[in-house]
């Protein structure tokens, strides 16, 4: 057993030297050896830090590291990807890159703050762009120190997710813990939305590590008496997480206040002086994160009340025109009929992003994001759950399953489910209930009603992709014939 566990050690070391090494030879076919030996000690050390995480993990095991590598392997070539096509038009370099969206915001934010080169915009949350700019002042600029730090965060998420798994569910089911632990990762590598937009440079992947650090804190309170061991660790990450949080998406404390009151009702006499810590440390941080960002407590209010700026601020244009026209001035409606608009809004939330490519540059980071299948098995095996096992006594997984739940039904009421990026850090959080129906299922149970269960919902889904693909090419094609004469128009009446 020793030797083939010594084998599969060297295997693996053998197919990381390979892998860093091909990293390096075809970055610098590309950038140059100055900036190949930036890249690759960048994502070297974006593999290591998750991998030591991954060794001092309970359960770990040879398929679990061997998990890791492998994703690693993906999100490093699609990140040289990303830096290729950042940098291939002219003017524009792996300092200076071609980046769009909220990420060229980030970036011309911390250069402004850096020297002075680019006008400095405006953030809500400054705290991804600070976290940039201290980097720029140690290593100097270069796009790949943030991109590196995001896939490090992203992939320590992954190995925290599965230890989450193994804390949660190794007393509830017969599978072992390491089954547990690769199990929860393989599954989380299935999510492709979530892993491509965690190492973009956005501050999604700040926010991951943090949402997946309180997850693996507050999974304690939902372990039997033997396996709550480390609680001061465990409070110790909760407060790393919560001051990252602070800083990156200061609104977001709100959901892990949410986690720790659900977390805390089962048990409230044995964990009450935890949650009261816990929940001392979300004020502190709240308050702290709140000073930095431009987000007051009269914003907070408006984004959950509604109004014209949130009506102004989601216009819900393009692909979602369709939407729109469905829902209306929803952010102007009363809160009741916004909770009935509900089952529509969480639907959205659901199936969005579209798996197909709608405005978006065809790149691989963009292909990939569209393979959004991973999701639709993890979410429907959840409903499964939420459907069939959470209502019974003997068969369900405990209060953690409803904090998710929780966040998940806030969201959609909050944005109308039309920002599925809001939820990217929840899913993990799903994880753990979709592989408790997994184990259970393996033990021989529920497997008739999971099987027309599985047939109802790929049905419901396919139907529903084909309508939303339906309209959305309608919605095109009117684009596509309306916009010539927009143009003839503005051109006649401004000669």
């Amino acid at each position: 057993m020793r030797k083939g566990l010594t084998m599969s050690r060297l295997l693996l070391l053998l197919a990381e030297v390979i892998a860093f090494a091909l990293l390096a030879v075809v970055a610098t076919s590309r950038f140059g050896m100055a900036d190949a030996g930036r890249i690759t000690v960048a994502y070297l050390v974006a593999y290591l830090v998750p991998r030591i995480v991954l060794e001092r993990a309970r359960d770990t095991s040879t398929t679990a590291r061997v998990i890791l590598f492998i994703l690693t392997v993906v999100l490093m070539f699609v990140g040289l990807s990303n830096m290729v096509v950042w940098s291939r038009l002219d003017g524009y370099s792996l300092e200076m890159p071609n980046l769009a969206g909220d990420a060229r915001g980030y970036y011309k934010w911390a250069l402004s703050h850096y020297d002075g080169r680019v006008t400095c915009p405006h953030l809500a949350f400054p705290g991804f762009p600070l976290i940039m700019l201290n980097i720029f002042r140690v290593l100097g600029v270069h796009v790949v120190w943030p991109l590196a730090m995001n896939t490090m965060f992203t992939l320590t998420s992954v190995v925290l997710t599965g230890m989450t798994c193994r804390r949660l569910l190794a007393h509830r089911v017969s599978v072992s813990g390491v089954t547990l632990l690769y199990s929860g990762m393989f599954l989380m590598c299935l999510l492709c939305y979530y892993l491509m937009i965690g190492m973009a440079v956005l501050k999604e992947g700040s926010v991951y590590l943090s949402t997946a650090l309180v997850g693996f804190a507050l999974s304690s309170m939902a372990t039997c008496d033997e396996e709550r061991h480390h609680l001061w660790r465990d409070l110790l990450l909760f407060v790393i997480a919560c001051l990252l949080l602070a800083i990156v998406r200061t609104t977001y404390l709100y959901f892990m206040l949410v986690g720790v009151l659900i977390m805390v009702l089962p048990h409230w006499r044995r964990d009450w002086g935890m949650a009261l810590a816990m929940i001392s440390i979300i004020a502190v941080a709240f308050f702290a994160g709140n000073y930095y960002a431009s987000y007051s407590f009269e914003r907070h209010a408006e984004i959950v009340g509604g109004g014209w700026n949130m009506q102004r601020f989601f216009p819900m244009d393009g692909p979602q025109r369709p939407y729109r026209y469905m829902i209306d001035y929803y952010y102007l409606y009363s809160p009741w009929h916004r909770l009935l608009l509900l089952p529509l809004t969480m639907s959205v939330q659901f199936v969005a992003p579209f798996p197909w490519l709608a405005a978006e540059e065809p790149t691989v980071a963009n292909e990939i994001c569209r393979i959004t299948y991973g999701w639709y098995i993890v979410g429907g095996i959840t409903l499964f759950y939420y459907l069939f096992l959470s209502w019974r006594r003997n068969e369900n997984m405990g209060i953690w399953a409803w904090w998710p739940a929780a966040v998940y039904v806030v969201l959609a009421y909050v944005v109308a489910g039309s920002v599925n990026r809001y939820l990217l850090p929840v899913e993990p959080l799903f994880v753990p209930v979709c592989l408790f129906v997994l184990c259970r299922l393996h033990e021989g149970h529920w497997r008739k009603a999971f099987k027309v269960w599985s047939i109802f919902f790929v049905i419901l889904l396919v139907v529903t992709l084909l309508v939303c693909l339906e309209l959305e090419r309608e919605t095109f094609s009117r684009a596509l014939h309306t916009q010539p004469l927009l143009d003839y128009l503005r051109t006649t009446f401004t000669r």
